[in-house]
């Protein structure tokens, strides 16, 4: 894997009060306006994105109760409602080129979103005119052991990113190149209109690893810009039984 050193200004953590943005507004900035992105999110209640101007779409039909179970049967899940709210997308902003792919829980990080799509159109028009995909990597606070501590999240999308550190990706910032990403990214309409949302026969990832895998763009994980999830807590039992858990594996 490759990391590209990029000491721009960095993303804060701290998310930006949202309101509801009309899809008929188009135009963010000077630096944004005319890059023809809407961005799409699927959930389950209607939700807000935080960013004035930036053409959205909120997919809220077929909602179904499931976990983070790692099955074919939710990523299938998955993979049609994110195809069903692209094409819907598509069908009220024809103009689209670009689609920011965002979960609801980044909706309202809207500073680091911005910037994610500032970065995402410099890479496009400077360096890869042909397209590329760009990702914000995703960082949560970890109570779930003894010790608790920041980690990257989307681990199973981006399995690259398991390794980093939060110190040195705050310091060094950068793109690092990996397969597929997940959670907040960029990517030419192009693609999904060639290859669509599926899932991975071997489910070594999920319906993100399809699209991106097979897109035959190169994908970068940016550490400029960094989500947020909200912490995962344990009572203190679980949290010790937990621990004892991965040292008795990692003694094997």
């Amino acid at each position: 894997m490759t990391v590209t050193k990029n000491h721009s200004e960095r993303a804060t953590s701290q998310p930006e009060n949202g309101r509801k943005i009309r899809p008929e507004s188009f135009f963010i900035d000077t630096n944004i306006s005319g890059a023809r992105i809407s961005a799409v999110c699927i959930s389950r209640y209607p939700e807000d994105l935080s960013i004035p101007g930036l053409p959205y779409h909120n997919y809220t039909e077929g909602w179904k109760p499931y976990e983070h179970e790692k099955t074919k049967e939710r990523v299938s899940y998955l993979a049609e409602r994110r195809n069903r709210a692209v094409a819907e997308t598509l069908a009220l902003l024809p103009e689209t080129k670009h689609v920011l792919m965002v979960d609801s829980y980044y909706l309202q990080q809207g500073e680091q979103i911005r910037k994610l799509i500032t970065e995402y159109i410099e890479m496009s028009l400077l360096t890869y005119r042909t397209g590329c995909i760009l990702g914000a990597s995703s960082w949560i606070y970890d109570k779930t052991r003894i010790r608790p501590k920041y980690r990257f999240y989307d681990s199973w999308t981006t399995p690259e990113g398991v390794n980093l550190r939060l110190k040195e990706v705050e310091r060094d910032g950068g793109l690092l190149s990996v397969k597929a990403v997940g959670g907040c990214y960029l990517f030419p309409v192009s693609v999904w209109q060639k290859i669509r949302y599926d899932v991975p026969e071997d489910l070594h990832g999920c319906e993100h690893n399809w699209l991106c895998e097979h897109s035959g763009l190169p994908v970068f994980l940016s550490l400029n810009e960094r989500m947020w999830r909200e912490p995962i807590t344990y009572p203190r039992g679980k949290r010790v039984r937990m621990s004892l858990h991965l040292s008795r594996l990692f003694r094997r």
